[in-house]
């Protein structure tokens, strides 16, 4: 069966849910000074410097590794790089395990390199596996138990947090009879079952048409008032439910090639030029001092980067300094 939209418009800007008061603002929801993130001890983000504004923080492109690191959860077999092997042919750690190897990375001031931002935060993965013949409230108290909470708390905290995320109706049915907006409204019922002051969502719309994402987006709204939102996306789109997490963010980051390509406002994307993704094949160099010499930086490399372009700048200035040096770029991508 598929939810019904919540009422009002499901694209509305106040689906992204309310900031917190500027009075009760802390530390960076997110900061990283020079941090590296490896996932089976392979580089996945490298050098990362960033400090986020404000309670509403949207990380789009190859974020992937970053979540992983914040929440402890392993990437996927599809999403992560082949792991290398002990002498005896075992691994060394857990496959997917993405951890803080060089630098500081922090929610909320919470050091992510020494988990101590786990016991502060509640993650909503990706479509994880469920155990589909457990009801709603029996999953979401578990996970207030594993948090820590007694099982008379869970046993109250259950309840509330499905009816925050519209699911109150639900608590009863089993995992298997929950449509897929609301198994994503489900995932984030467990991660405030214990009340934390963050939650981290991954990429909570994609694959959904409108009404599946309003609902979902009603779901999120519930679940981070009051508290800081960290949310994940493939991509940024202007348009569209996505939008609504765009345009709702007080801070967007952008990660690709493992380099951070854009930090700022919606205002600031609005209003600047356009970003590239682009895999280079031959003759990066090169290449990269052409753009140099027409004001675009290409960042990243050896072989995945990023270009920012200024204003009046566009694709096809990219096209032609490749073209000049005869460099092959074989994946040319707009990130906003």
């Amino acid at each position: 069966m598929e939810p019904a939209a919540a009422a009002g418009s499901p694209l509305s800007a106040a689906a992204a849910g309310s900031p917190l008061s500027a009075a009760a603002a802390g530390p960076p929801l997110l900061a990283a000074h020079a941090a590296r993130i490896a996932v089976d001890d392979v580089v996945a983000i490298d050098a990362l410097t960033v400090e986020t504004r404000g309670d509403r923080v949207l990380c789009a492109g190859d974020t992937g590794a970053l979540f992983a690191a914040l929440t402890g959860i392993p990437l996927s077999t599809a999403r992560r790089p082949e792991p290398p092997a002990s002498a005896d042919g075992a691994l060394d750690e857990t496959p997917g395990e993405a951890r803080v190897v060089a630098g500081r990375l922090a929610v909320a001031g919470r050091d992510v390199g020494g988990f101590a931002q786990r016991a502060a935060s509640g993650a909503a993965p990706l479509d994880p596996p469920l155990p589909l013949g457990w009801t709603a409230e029996a999953y979401v108290g578990w996970s207030a138990r594993l948090a820590g909470a007694s099982a008379r708390a869970a046993a109250e905290m259950a309840p509330a947090a499905l009816a925050r995320v519209g699911l109150a109706a639900a608590r009863r049915r089993t995992l298997q009879t929950l449509a897929l907006p609301e198994r994503r409204a489900l995932v984030l019922a467990q991660a405030i079952a214990a009340a934390p002051p963050v939650v981290i969502a991954e990429d909570p719309l994609v694959g959904l048409d409108d009404g599946a994402a309003g609902f979902v987006l009603a779901a999120l709204a519930g679940a981070t008032e009051g508290r800081g939102a960290l949310i994940t996306a493939a991509r940024l789109d202007a348009e569209g439910p996505q939008s609504v997490l765009l345009r709702g963010a007080t801070s967007v980051v952008v990660l690709a090639g493992g380099e951070l390509a854009f930090a700022g406002t919606f205002a600031e994307i609005a209003a600047g030029g356009h970003a590239y993704a682009l895999t280079v094949r031959t003759n990066a160099g090169p290449l990269r001092e052409e753009l140099a010499a027409r004001g675009i930086a290409l960042r990243g490399g050896p072989a995945r980067f990023t270009a920012a372009l200024p204003e009046g700048a566009t694709a096809r200035d990219i096209v032609l300094a490749a073209s000049r040096c005869r460099a092959a770029i074989v994946e040319l991508v707009p990130l906003f």
